[in-house]
């Protein structure tokens, strides 16, 4: 069972929450979170990463969470008056600090701090560690991160596939991302998605989001490979994204192009989230 403690949010009706043990056992299933580690080769020398995603799909489970916060998170967590706010912050930070813990062995996620830069970009505190950098996402019960070092630039995005959104999204292709559509095994919908992804997750690496016209991150390429899709780009032409269809959502990763890395031990971690997904419906 929980024991709720209500906090002092007001009209919010926020609460924190608090696991007990009954019988021996857990009453309830903490969210499902995957993490694994993976390398990333350049010409001569190797990188390690850690891709961490969750599924948080009770309402009640993100709530608990308060207790891994560092102090300084605290200060800007009791300051949020929107429960989507609040979910999609400590959904975040936590998938964040666990793919920061798996990269570099820091077990107390409370000593690391993601402060938020200038840019409004994720930054990472902990000491005695400084070169470590984290690219955060979130969309509905999903959450990701990737954890890794600054020397190697990364960005990760995850939306929802919805015919809806086929209007917005449009506005955001070129004449030329428009005829690489047919090259694509997928739906209308889930191209524009991916798409859109693609340049989302490019935009965190160059920490400019969506300040400047999603046109400057235009697609030159695009070629599906054991499931994965890689674009390329025109004016950036140092990065490579690979993006993987998730059910009912795209996963977009972008690195240097110049790198090599298993694309199997990415699929592996989101193949089992899209079970975890599957399975809760």
């Amino acid at each position: 069972m929980y024991n709720y403690l209500p906090t002092n949010r007001g009209s919010s009706a926020l609460w924190h929450s608090r696991r007990t043990r009954e019988g021996g056992d857990w009453m309830h299933v903490f969210p499902q979170i995957f993490t694994k580690e993976f390398v990333i080769k350049a010409t001569n020398r190797e990188f390690r990463a850690s891709l961490s995603i969750g599924y948080f799909s009770v309402p009640a489970d993100f709530f608990k969470m308060v207790k891994f916060l560092h102090p300084k998170e605290f200060e800007y967590y009791f300051h949020l008056e929107f429960e989507r706010r609040v979910k999609s912050y400590l959904t975040g930070r936590y998938v964040a600090k666990k793919a920061v813990s798996f990269l570099t062995g820091e077990d107390s996620l409370d000593r690391i701090c993601i402060a938020q830069g200038i840019l409004h970009h994720p930054v990472v505190n902990l000491p005695n560690t400084t070169n470590v950098q984290v690219s955060i996402t979130h969309c509905d019960d999903l959450a990701a991160a990737i954890a890794f070092s600054e020397e190697l630039p990364m960005g990760i995005d995850i939306e929802r596939i919805s015919v809806d959104r086929n209007k917005v999204l449009e506005t955001q292709m070129t004449v030329k991302e428009s005829s690489l559509l047919s090259r694509l095994p997928y739906s209308y919908e889930a191209t524009l998605t991916l798409f859109w992804t693609v340049k989302e997750a490019l935009s965190k690496i160059l920490k400019t989001g969506l300040t400047t016209s999603f046109h400057i991150y235009e697609i030159s390429q695009v070629e599906v490979r054991d499931g994965v899709v890689f674009s390329l780009f025109e004016n950036f032409p140092q990065y490579r994204t690979a993006s993987y269809i998730l059910g009912d959502y795209v996963c977009s990763i972008t690195y240097p192009k110049k790198t090599e890395w298993s694309i199997a031990v990415v699929k592996d971690v989101l193949q089992e989230i899209e079970q975890c997904m599957t399975n809760r419906l």
